[in-house]
């Protein structure tokens, strides 16, 4: 589908939802970001502003049309997510992210966290700050608007935001609390890109860990908290040091799966501390989920 643009300075997002009624914003976010949408052949944000003549581009129109009204998926998703609402004040709002779902898309993923940012509270168009890998559950932030969406991504960018995770290892650390101080750098091994430990090209990163709990079958029950933000993170420390995360097959393993126990990755982003604009603390927590208080339960 071929439009030439007839209109100056309209936000491109905009301009769409003009041409085609009941147009989702998720989905014209998502178009973009793939490349389905696009302005004399160039991909654009949302924010982008028209100029008269140019050439707006829908390269697959069927697909986007798919996106826009796959409403039973999307109104299943949307459900769960507002009913996982931990905290909101007037800027902020945490919600309780399932095991298993994508925060934000690429290109083989249908449906993200993201994509339906407008719909957890109707009306507004909340902003993610940070994210969490589709198989770790837990307390995710979001701004409710411009101003707080950067303060919040400068206090994760500073480590001003505090983070505790609890996670189910296969093997127990040789100590009961200290630090892992490892390099991380992404590469590829054996064709898949993983995190690894690389003393030579890594940036710095630091977990501190103690155990709560260990038992004879050499796992262990314990809390993490990751003192700097690099990608897949505790994931790579723990597998380095010899105590995979539990049904993390990407960075364990088969050492990652014990019988008995579900295959799925026991990682769980238990908490959240931060400063408030008013220099107020606040802790927002997630309940533990429970597939991994049965696993718990399940060890004895």
């Amino acid at each position: 589908m071929d439009v030439l643009i007839d209109s100056n300075d309209v936000r491109i997002d905009r301009y769409l939802r003009r041409i085609i009624p009941n147009l989702k914003q998720s989905v014209i976010e998502k178009s973009l970001r793939k490349g389905l949408i696009k302005v004399d052949g160039c991909k654009v944000r949302s924010s982008y502003r028209t100029k008269v003549g140019q050439s707006l581009t829908i390269e697959n129109l069927d697909y986007v049309s798919y996106l826009n009204s796959n409403k039973k998926c999307n109104e299943k998703l949307a459900n769960i997510l507002q009913n996982s609402v931990l905290y909101e004040d007037q800027h902020i709002i945490s919600i309780n992210k399932p095991q298993g779902i994508v925060v934000q898309g690429g290109t083989k993923v249908q449906i993200s966290i993201n994509d339906l940012l407008d719909q957890i509270k109707v009306g507004e168009k909340l902003k993610l700050v940070h994210r969490l890998d589709r198989d770790t559950s837990g307390v995710l932030l979001l701004a409710r608007n411009a101003e707080a969406a950067s303060y919040l991504m400068q206090k994760f960018k500073s480590r001003k935001i505090k983070k505790v995770y609890l996670a189910l290892t296969s093997g127990i650390p040789t100590q009961n609390s200290g630090f892992i101080n490892l390099p991380l750098v992404k590469k590829y091994v054996f064709g898949q890109e993983k995190v690894v430990v690389d003393e030579n090209l890594g940036q710095s990163a630091i977990t501190q860990f103690s155990v709560i709990k260990k038992w004879q079958s050499k796992v262990a029950y314990l809390k993490l908290k990751p003192l700097t933000g690099r990608t897949h993170q505790l994931r790579a420390h723990m597998s380095y040091i010899k105590c995979p995360i539990v049904g993390d097959g990407k960075y364990g393993g088969k050492n990652a799966f014990i019988a008995g126990i579900a295959n799925k990755v026991h990682l769980h982003a238990y908490s959240i501390s931060f400063k408030l604009p008013n220099d107020k603390i606040i802790t927002i927590t997630a309940p533990i989920p429970e597939y991994l208080e049965n696993s718990i339960k399940y060890l004895g």
